[in-house]
């Protein structure tokens, strides 16, 4: 098996999160204007895609369509409010200390996620960033994986992508990348990621 010389990264809830009261404040001001009733559960399966490819999919699922949601949740998303509710994740330090590159592939903005990272001290850690648009794809899309680890010099089996859903395990195996679940609060996965870890420094094993 070809060593792993390049690490990528999903971003939210991968490496940051938001407070659980940040994520429910945002769907109860969706739901107002949409005439519907969310909860914290209804937050967590929205961000976490739980179950789902994508965030669409859950959406649909709720019997919305996904465009009309989006218009209302893009109309209360503010970045300095979601700066204030956003943390590192404890375990994510130790990749300051790993000498491999390391690139992050994510639906964020690359505004927004510049200054996230900048906001939690990460931001020199990570080259290339590629956002997820209309021209580079979505996940589950391997595009963007690809584009970045083109600009990461590496060959797609020398890389892995470390991720928290569905989306990214299925888009890092249509990329040809090794896939890594980080599975911090024990939630079952509707596919097998080559990797499963529940802790940041278990990557050393990996890179070993």
């Amino acid at each position: 098996m070809p060593r792993i010389r390049g690490l990528i990264f999903d971003l939210d809830g991968t490496l940051i999160d938001n407070y659980d009261g940040y994520m429910e404040l945002m769907l109860r001001r969706v739901g107002r204007d949409l005439g519907r009733e969310f909860t914290l559960s209804h937050a967590k399966e929205l961000w976490y895609s739980i179950d789902s490819e994508s965030r669409d999919e859950v959406i649909r699922r709720w019997g919305i369509n996904p465009d009309r949601f989006w218009t209302v949740f893009n109309k209360y998303e503010d970045i300095g409010e979601k700066l204030d509710n956003t943390y590192l994740h404890d375990d994510v330090a130790i990749l300051k200390g790993l000498k491999v590159p390391k690139g992050i592939v994510t639906h964020t903005s690359y505004e927004h996620t510049d200054k996230l990272l900048q906001k939690v001290g990460m931001r020199q850690y990570f080259k290339p960033i590629i956002a997820c648009t209309e021209d580079t794809g979505y996940k589950p899309s391997p595009l963007p994986l690809i584009y970045c680890v083109v600009d990461m010099k590496l060959k797609p089996e020398e890389v892995a992508y470390v991720g928290d859903t569905l989306s990214d395990m299925l888009a890092a195996r249509y990329a040809g990348v090794k896939s890594v679940y980080i599975n911090r609060y024990n939630r079952p996965i509707k596919t097998r990621p080559d990797y499963e870890i529940d802790d940041m420094g278990k990557l050393l094993e990996i890179l070993e």
